[in-house]
């Protein structure tokens, strides 16, 4: 299981979800929705998240294509720019970074003979000259077998269709009483991350 795939895993029943900090804005204000609460009936879990934050440009070495950025609360940080950013060379002292990151995710039982393992991703970027901007989405349908139940530690152990066997922590313990050892889950996952660079005021 590849190590974007992985993450979406262990961000299933984690105690948080992923953060625009961890996506490399450490320090950065973030806005979240309330997340939606698990049903009570059978295992049918769905969360979602949205945040949004807001750096501005302290600046541009186009060599090593490292950019130095100040956060919402006045923290210096910085971040590598990568090669398929190919407008990078417009990015100004002073200009203003924006990111907003979503999250959903929804488990249900998996049906009988259901098996899963899908991953799609779509990449976008801004047109020659513009100001950089990068849309991504990961979409990620897959179904786990659940090999052991541990209430004490709040975890399940997974064993998904790639045959890869992960301990995942719950988020909320009530939800190991509607499953059992042997019991197949079916995940959706999908995040999308939407980065835009907008130019000083004047």
């Amino acid at each position: 299981m590849n190590k974007l795939l992985n993450t979406a895993i262990m961000a299933l029943m984690a105690v948080t979800l992923i953060s625009c900090a961890q996506h490399g804005t450490p320090g950065a204000a973030t806005q979240e929705a309330p997340a939606q609460d698990a049903k009570a009936s059978a295992l049918d879990i769905q969360r979602s998240t949205a945040r949004s934050t807001t750096a501005t440009v302290e600046a541009v070495d186009l060599k090593t294509r490292m950019v130095k950025l100040r956060s919402f609360e006045g923290r210096l940080f910085d971040i590598h720019v990568g090669k398929e950013a190919v407008n990078l060379n417009q990015v100004r002292r002073g200009d203003t970074v924006e990111i907003t990151y979503a999250q959903e995710l929804e488990v249900r039982m998996a049906e009988p003979g259901e098996v899963l393992n899908d991953v799609t991703r779509v990449i976008g970027n801004a047109e020659p000259g513009a100001k950089p901007r990068g849309i991504g989405v990961t979409e990620a349908h897959v179904t786990a077998t659940i090999m052991d139940i541990d209430k004490t530690g709040e975890s399940v152990l997974l064993k998904f269709a790639d045959g890869v066997v992960t301990s995942v922590k719950v988020q909320n313990p009530a939800n190991l009483d509607k499953v059992k050892v042997g019991d197949t889950i079916a995940i959706t996952y999908i995040e999308a991350i939407d980065i835009v660079v907008k130019s000083k005021k004047r």
